[in-house]
């Protein structure tokens, strides 16, 4: 009988077919819907078709537990942080492999997380927590003494939802001005860190480590490149292999395993992101779940299924990846985000000319003309995606390039 895995369905993120894909017939796949039905009617259905669902929306953690136990899980995973602490609740309660709820509780917070980072040495930005019932009074001290430039973030999210650059005092003002005291959402504000000056300008200064964390035991797969960020902070995309300064990738994931040994991680595939500055490299955040787009590059470019790895891990299989894995090419997720003046799609040109490109194999529209765009949406917010894969990083950087001028997209403002 095949092992089963509980995954936590979330609309942001895998679409169910190509989990599914990437797994095989490796596990048997159980579909937690822990929000209700998705927004799309038709997901609940396709779900059911692939195996079976169970709905826990409204349920507390014991009836929940109870409920996902009749279906005997051998394991239980979730792609996306918000439901980091509901899976190791339930982990925990069903005597599963995860994260225990205190880690999980620290690996959603990025305050927790700044602070037992902070506690182990690990460099990264300076912080300051901004809880939600800040007064004008306590924003106004804030101001005066945080350094600047700095970001501003939620203390729980990802995608880069809702962040916005602080250059001033005053700047920091406006932003929490409105909300004090009133405001719902507890925030970290964060130091900006200024990019290595010796970067390549066609790839950020900034890279993530993908890692398989087996009995508290490290395994860094790859390091993922990433392209210039739209603003504010929107992310462009990804690229395997990432490139690193010379006499760089040690440090990088020497800090990479200290922080998930600091912060208790013991059986998970984990995305870390590292930020290249002039003082060497500072970490970022760690993800305790799989990253988003790397392990799709990844199976681009060498033999490593990091999909199949987490599902085997969960259901406590051995995983047999050590060490950075040797890639064929360089594969590459390329988004378009909208500037942030649109408001609506009026039309695409040029994406029928993409196909002519050597190294374009797959073209998708996440946006059609139209329909709204939002900035705040964060790296969701996209327009387009492009994935491929390109003999080297000169050739990677000359098909963003062509994908930069064929591609013309006009918006409502």
């Amino acid at each position: 009988m095949r092992p089963r895995v509980a995954v936590l369905h979330h609309a942001r993120s895998f679409f169910p077919l190509d989990l599914r894909q990437a797994i095989g017939g490796c596990v048997e796949v159980i579909w937690v819907l822990p929000d209700g039905p998705d927004d799309h009617d038709a997901i609940p259905r396709l779900l059911r078709r692939m195996g079976t669902v169970v709905d826990i929306a409204g349920m507390d953690l014991d009836e929940a537990a109870r409920q996902l136990a009749r279906h005997r899980p051998d394991g239980i995973i979730t792609f996306v942080d918000d439901h980091l602490p509901m899976a190791a609740a339930l982990a925990a309660r069903l005597d599963l492999r995860y994260h225990t709820p205190d880690v999980a509780a620290v690996l959603a917070d990025k305050r927790r997380q700044r602070e037992a980072l902070e506690r182990a040495g690990i460099p990264g930005p300076r912080y300051w927590p901004v809880p939600a019932d800040i007064t004008r009074a306590e924003v106004d001290q804030l101001a005066d003494r945080v350094r600047y430039p700095s970001v501003l973030k939620r203390a729980r999210g990802s995608g880069s939802r809702d962040m916005h650059p602080v250059g001033t005092p005053q700047d920091l003002r406006d932003l929490l001005g409105a909300r004090a005291p009133t405001g719902t959402i507890d925030r970290v504000l964060e130091e900006y860190l200024p990019d290595d000056v010796d970067h390549d300008p066609r790839f950020a200064s900034y890279a993530s480590v993908e890692s398989v964390v087996s009995s508290g035991r490290a395994s860094h797969v790859a390091v993922t490149g990433r392209f210039p960020l739209a603003d504010p902070f929107r992310e462009t995309g990804n690229f395997i292999p990432g490139i690193l300064p010379v006499g760089m990738r040690d440090p990088v994931l020497g800090m990479v395993a200290d922080a998930i040994e600091a912060l208790g991680i013991r059986t998970a595939v984990v995305h870390t992101e590292v930020k290249l500055t002039p003082e060497g490299p500072r970490l970022i955040e760690v993800n305790g779940r799989l990253g988003a787009r790397p392990p799709f590059i990844l199976q681009r470019v060498s033999n490593v299924n990091l999909f199949l790895e987490a599902c085997l891990l969960a259901v406590g299989l051995s995983s047999d990846v050590g060490g950075v894995v040797e890639c064929s090419g360089v594969g590459f997720w390329f988004m378009i985000q909208p500037p942030v003046s649109a408001r609506r799609i009026g039309a695409i040109h040029g994406l029928d000319h993409l196909a002519e490109r050597a190294g374009i194999d797959t073209v998708r529209l996440s946006r059609r003309p139209g329909e709204s765009v939002d900035w705040r949406e964060g790296t969701d917010g996209h327009v387009l995606t492009i994935r491929g894969r390109v003999q080297d990083h000169e050739a990677l950087a000359g098909t963003i390039e062509v994908i930069r001028h064929t591609v013309q997209v006009d918006y409502e403002e």
